[in-house]
C-alpha cells in the first residue's frame, strides 16, 4: 500500500509489512545555529551576490509523525513502523526566479552533497533587476524564487489479480483425485463461461508483469480447487473460491521536489543583507570596504576557517555557512588569505589584489583542487554499475585523501576536493574500479596513477 503524509510519499514492503520506504517532500533552507535559514545578500551599485543553503531531507519531527500516522492507518502491526528513504539520486538542485513580468528564468544549478540531507549551496551574482526581484522573495514575498531537486531512482510497481466466485459446478465435474492440470483447465472454462471472475489491479504496470500476475493467480486458483475437492481443509468454503497474487517490477522514474523560498523568510526570519558603497577607484594609501566570500560550496570540506587580512585588519569566514565578511583594503597592499584544515596538517597561505567590490574566492586560492570523475562512455557502452576506489597521493604538503564512488543511477558523474595546499593537483589520482555489465558480469579493472584531475572512465 502506498500514501502520502505532509508531502512525504511511502509505500509498504511487501516482504516485511511493518517496514516502509519514504521519499522526502519538500526542500528546506539549511540553518544557522540561531534557527534563521542559511542564506546572506551582499550588493554594490552594479550587481549582488545571494549565498543560500538548502537541503531536502525529513526532520526528526516529520519521522515521527509520519510513524504516528502510519500507526493510525495500520493498527494490526505489532512493532512500531521502520521507516527507510527510497534508493533515489538527486541529478541537480535548481534555483529559478520569476519576473515580475510573469517570465522564469534558471538562475543557478548545482549538485547536492549526495546523500542526507543532500544539501547543496548556491553562490551566484545577480544583476541590478535579478538582485531587487530575489530580495523580495529573500525578505519574505512568496512565489519569487523557486528551488526544485530533479531525483532519479526506481519505483516499485505492484500488480495485484485475484480469481473469486461459485466452483461448485466445477467440483461436481472433476475427479476427487484430479490432478494439477485438471483443476487448472477448469478455473480457464469457469473464467470463459463467467462463472467465476478475475480481478486485477495495478494500473500502472507492465504488460508482461500484468500477465505473470494473472497466471500466477490462476495457479493458485487450481491449487485451492484441487484442495476444496479433497475436503480436508476446513478454513475453505465448499462452494466459493478465491485466490490471489501479488508481484511486483522496478521502473525507472525521476520526479522534481519544489519549495518556494519566500516561505522560508516570512514572519520575524530575517537574512543577512549587507549593502556596500559605491566602488571607487584606490588612490594610492586609500582604504575601502571590500566583501570576501566563498566562490563554491564548501560545506563538509575539511576547511577549518579563512582568515582574511591586509594593513592590520582581519577578518575570519567560519563554518558552517560560511558568511561573507567585509575587510577594509588599502591601495597597493595585497590581501592575505590563511585557510585551515580540519584534518590537521600545515596552513595554506596566498596573496590576492582585491580590485573588486565583492571577492569570491576560489578551491585554488584555498588550496583546494576539484577532481572529476566522469563514467558516461562506461553508461553509454552499456555498463549497469560502477564501483572506484580512488586515491590522492600528494607530492608536497597535501593531505592524503581517498573515496568510494557507486554509480548505478544518474549521470555518472562525481567530483572530490583534496587538499592540495597548491594553486593545482600537486600529486597524482591512483584509482581502480570494477564494472557491472547487463548480463551481471562483473569485471575488475587494475589500479592507475595519473597526474591530473580529470578522471575519465
Amino acid at each position: 500500500m502506498a500514501g502520502e503524509f505532509q508531502h512525504i510519499l511511502y509505500r509498504q514492503s511487501e516482504n516485511e509489512p511493518g517496514t516502509f520506504y519514504f521519499i522526502p517532500g519538500d526542500p528546506g533552507p539549511e540553518l544557522t545555529p540561531s534557527g534563521a535559514p542559511a542564506a546572506s545578500m551582499i550588493l554594490s551599485d552594479s550587481a549582488g551576490i545571494l549565498q543560500l543553503g538548502v537541503h531536502w531531507d525529513v526532520t526528526p519531527d516529520q519521522m515521527k509523525a509520519l510513524q504516528e500516522h502510519l500507526r493510525r492507518q495500520f493498527p494490526e502491526l505489532s512493532s512500531s513502523p521502520q521507516l527507510r528513504m527510497e534508493a533515489l539520486s538527486v541529478e541537480a538542485v535548481k534555483l529559478a526566479l520569476t519576473m515580475p513580468d510573469g517570465t522564469s528564468t534558471e538562475l543557478a544549478t548545482t549538485s547536492s552533497s549526495g546523500y542526507l540531507p543532500f544539501t547543496a549551496l548556491f553562490n551566484l551574482t545577480l544583476d541590478g533587476a535579478r538582485y531587487t526581484q530575489t530580495r523580495l522573495a529573500i525578505t519574505g514575498q512568496p512565489k519569487v524564487l523557486k528551488v526544485s531537486y530533479e531525483v532519479s531512482g526506481q519505483s516499485h510497481l505492484v500488480c495485484t489479480a485475484a480469481v473469486s466466485g461459485d466452483v461448485r459446478q466445477d467440483l461436481e465435474q472433476l475427479d476427487v483425485g484430479a490432478d494439477i492440470d485438471a483443476c487448472r483447465a477448469r478455473i480457464e472454462s469457469a473464467l470463459s463461461d463467467g462463472r467465476i471472475q478475475l480481478a486485477t489491479s495495478g494500473d500502472d504496470v507492465s504488460e508482461t508483469l500484468r500477465a505473470r500476475t494473472i497466471n500466477a493467480a490462476k495457479d493458485q486458483a487450481a491449487n485451492v480447487l484441487q484442495r476444496m475437492l479433497s475436503g480436508t481443509d476446513a478454513t475453505l468454503d465448499a462452494a466459493h473460491l478465491y485466490a490471489a497474487a501479488t508481484l511486483s517490477e522496478e521502473h525507472p522514474v525521476k520526479l522534481v521536489r519544489e519549495a518556494d523560498v519566500g516561505g522560508w523568510f516570512a514572519g520575524s526570519k530575517a537574512t543577512s543583507l549587507l549593502v556596500s558603497p559605491s566602488a571607487k577607484a584606490l588612490s594610492p594609501g586609500g582604504r575601502v570596504p571590500r566583501a570576501f566570500q566563498i566562490g563554491f560550496d564548501a560545506k563538509d570540506l575539511p576547511i577549518a576557517f579563512v582568515q582574511v587580512s591586509c594593513a592590520g585588519s582581519q577578518a575570519v569566514l567560519q563554518p558552517p555557512a560560511f558568511k561573507p565578511v567585509t575587510l577594509t583594503v588599502e591601495a597597493g597592499k595585497p590581501v592575505d588569505i590563511k585557510t585551515s584544515y580540519t584534518d590537521g596538517g600545515p596552513t595554506y597561505q596566498v596573496q590576492i589584489d582585491a580590485k573588486t567590490e565583492v571577492v569570491a574566492l576560489t578551491p585554488q586560492q584555498l588550496g583546494l583542487c576539484l577532481v572529476n570523475f566522469d563514467g558516461a562512455a562506461r553508461k553509454q557502452a552499456g555498463a549497469k554499475r560502477i564501483r572506484i576506489q580512488a586515491k590522492y597521493h600528494p607530492q608536497g604538503n597535501g593531505s592524503e585523501d581517498d573515496r568510494t564512488i557507486t554509480w548505478g543511477y544518474g549521470d555518472w558523474t562525481d567530483s572530490w576536493y583534496v587538499v592540495s595546499r597548491d594553486s593545482g593537483l600537486a600529486g597524482v589520482i591512483e584509482y581502480s574500479w570494477e564494472e557491472t555489465a547487463s548480463d551481471g558480469t562483473e569485471t575488475g579493472h587494475p589500479a592507475v596513477k595519473i597526474g591530473t584531475p580529470e578522471v575519465k572512465l
